[in-house]
């Protein structure tokens, strides 16, 4: 066990690093807060912009704020919070450690001269300073995160009478524990670039985090991304990793599970066939199997998710850039 005799507590933090972005012609605040998985008014905060609506092309902008925070032997970077999203840093002067946020211990692994990592940030968190304790080769640092305020839309779906009995099937907890456990917990993120688009020429028909009320049973949050394109569709590894879950789910119909390290993990769910075996290793971009419309769907489409130590996060930012400075 890491003795806690060195224990600092930070809870103001310094002036931030920021990476910058150039507005190109036709882009809109909006437009750049969605590539960059932020929102309209962090950006504005971020840049002290009175009028979010008016920007120019050539204008550069700070999108991405990393909070430094002096440790005893060398410094933390702390990305922005937003309930449902990952939560990236980076640690310089220390070779291990891990983290803990929100009950939950994330990994911390190496990469040249920094440590890395990833936290989940709830999907329901409400926005305000929540703790992030950090173990640093013996030295025990803690930190409050504050989570900024990030607004889901809203929706309710009609349920015939199979789906509202499936709902109800208390065989569905247990088939969520499978999912969650398949997803081992350990080990460096092995991401290298972005994601991959997972279907070609798909549209997204819900997004991450819409709250949902399904029928007159319950209220919940939407856990993954939904992408519709034709039955049969090729769907692709949106990155490297090894297939750790390959099988028929009563809800998530024809499933795949992918392991990018790290505790992370993207899932494929309602595909009309799979290509891919537990144990199997692909690339990204490799065809895992065909769209469709098993298990509880309404319509042909790719539900994508990304499981953070089995927490829920927004899939969509890992399509634009990786999350560190």
């Amino acid at each position: 066990m890491v003795p806690l005799w060195r224990t600092l507590a930070l809870w103001a933090f310094l002036p931030a690093l920021a990476q910058l972005h150039t507005v190109a012609p036709g882009e809109t605040l909006f437009s750049i807060a969605k590539r960059y998985g932020t929102t309209v008014e962090a950006l504005a905060r971020l840049n002290g912009l009175k009028d979010p609506s008016r920007i120019q092309a050539g204008q550069i902008l700070r999108v991405r704020a990393f909070e430094a925070i002096p440790l005893l032997e060398g410094r933390l970077l702390l990305g922005p919070a937003f309930p449902g999203r990952a939560l990236a840093l980076a640690v310089e002067g220390y070779a291990g450690g891990e983290a803990f946020f929100q009950g939950v211990r994330f990994p911390l692994w190496l990469s040249g001269e920094k440590l890395l990592g990833l936290l989940a940030v709830g999907a329901l968190a409400e926005p305000g300073g929540y703790p992030l304790r950090l173990v640093l080769e013996g030295e025990v640092v803690e930190v409050r995160v504050e989570v900024q305020p990030l607004a889901y839309p809203k929706e309710t779906l009609v349920l015939s009478p199979s789906l509202k009995a499936l709902l109800q099937d208390p065989a569905l907890k247990a088939e969520r524990a499978r999912v969650v456990a398949a997803c081992p917990k350990e080990g460096p993120l092995r991401l290298k670039r972005p994601f991959l688009s997972p279907v070609e020429g798909a549209r997204v028909t819900s997004s991450f985090g819409v709250r949902r009320q399904y029928g007159d049973l319950f209220t919940s949050y939407h856990e993954g991304l939904d992408l519709a394109a034709p039955s049969t569709t090729p769907v692709r590894a949106v990155a490297e990793g090894v297939v750790v879950l390959s099988e028929r789910l009563k809800v998530r119909g024809e499933a795949v599970v992918l392991a990018h390290g790290g505790g992370l993990c993207t899932g494929y769910w309602h595909l009309a066939q799979r290509a891919v075996r537990v144990g199997e290793r692909v690339k990204g971009g490799q065809v895992l199997g065909l769209l469709g419309n098993t298990g509880l769907s309404t319509g042909p489409h790719l539900h994508l998710e990304a499981r953070l130590q089995g927490i829920p996060i927004d899939p969509a930012p890992f399509f634009q850039a990786l999350p560190w400075p």
